[in-house]
């Protein structure tokens, strides 16, 4: 069954989410017009939405990057479309994860799945994230006074960037 095709009720899984994501990697007809190159912001362009999830393209370039942030009660899948970007994830009791992802490379996690993403290679990178339900509200993760992380609750339409060092280091 298609999830392209709108037929699944509610909010969609980590597996639906794949699927869809895969299938719209193949759809250059619907993504390719919304690629922008923008070196001084992050480019991200609404490819489809509706009451049950939203799907967008994003546009990186050398230097841009997310920063630690979840997607609130979304679940998420994203899939690398050109170039390359990097996920990085911290882990507790164990080295940290940072996986590059090239085109073909799907990525997905439950509501709450923390991450970061910056441009690898290609100008620019284009990722293409499905989020089920609709992302809302995302968390942004920030060094506090103490250089503790904190969570700072965002909308989801909001342009993420990586400043938690530099923004620690003006302390």
């Amino acid at each position: 069954m298609s999830a392209l095709c709108g037929t699944t009720a509610g909010v969609l899984g980590t597996d639906e989410l794949r699927e869809l994501v895969q299938e719209l990697a193949g759809r250059t007809d619907l993504w390719e017009p919304l690629v922008v190159c923008d070196r001084e912001h992050r480019r991200y362009r609404l490819l489809r939405e509706d009451d049950r999830l939203d799907v967008w393209v994003l546009s990186w370039m050398p230097g841009q990057a997310t920063g630690y942030h979840d997607h609130g009660e979304s679940n998420v899948a994203l899939t690398t479309l050109r170039g390359a970007v990097i996920e990085r994830q911290v882990r507790v009791g164990t080295a940290s994860i940072e996986r590059q992802l090239v085109p073909g490379a799907i990525r997905s996690g439950p509501a709450g799945y923390i991450h970061a993403v910056s441009h690898d290679s290609g100008a620019p990178a284009v990722t293409l994230h499905a989020y089920s339900p609709p992302l809302l509200a995302v968390g942004q993760y920030r060094a506090g006074p103490d250089g503790a992380l904190q969570r700072r609750g965002k909308h989801g339409r909001q342009e993420l960037l990586d400043t938690t060092i530099a923004e620690a280091l003006r302390r």
